[in-house]
């Protein structure tokens, strides 16, 4: 069996509770399988050069007209399952659910994302 590389590029930018200056490499398993999940939430389709099908294209499913929760998890849980090996042997969970915002009657996304005991939540609108 091969053995997986558990390091990645930091991503996370200035203003996050994770960012650490200068520091380039990621190489904790829990924080590369966040900055994977951050990649995949945060791509639409097609913006990935190489990749078409790459991203969780959350935009676009939010302004779908009757797309369910379940089919958005689903969707993300495709994600995960292509992009990010390093979960195959740890147990997370997901939860996606929708709301309407009350100023603007625009449908809103939550996501929520529990590895261990790291908690991961993402908002859409």
């Amino acid at each position: 069996m091969a053995q997986l590389d558990f390091t990645d590029l930091n991503i996370v930018a200035p203003g996050n509770p994770r960012f650490v200056v200068n520091q380039i490499v990621e190489d904790e398993i829990i924080l590369v399988i966040i900055n994977k999940l951050e990649m995949i939430l945060f791509t639409n389709k097609g913006e990935m050069l190489g990749d078409p099908d790459f991203g969780a294209d959350l935009q676009t499913l939010l302004q779908t007209t009757k797309v369910s929760s379940d089919f958005v998890r689903k969707s993300i849980i495709q994600q995960i399952s292509i992009y990010i090996a390093e979960l195959n042997n740890i147990s997370y969970s997901l939860d996606v659910s929708f709301m309407q915002d009350p100023a603007t009657f625009q449908d809103v996304m939550f996501i929520n994302f529990m590895v261990r005991d790291v908690e991961v939540n993402a908002f859409f609108s």
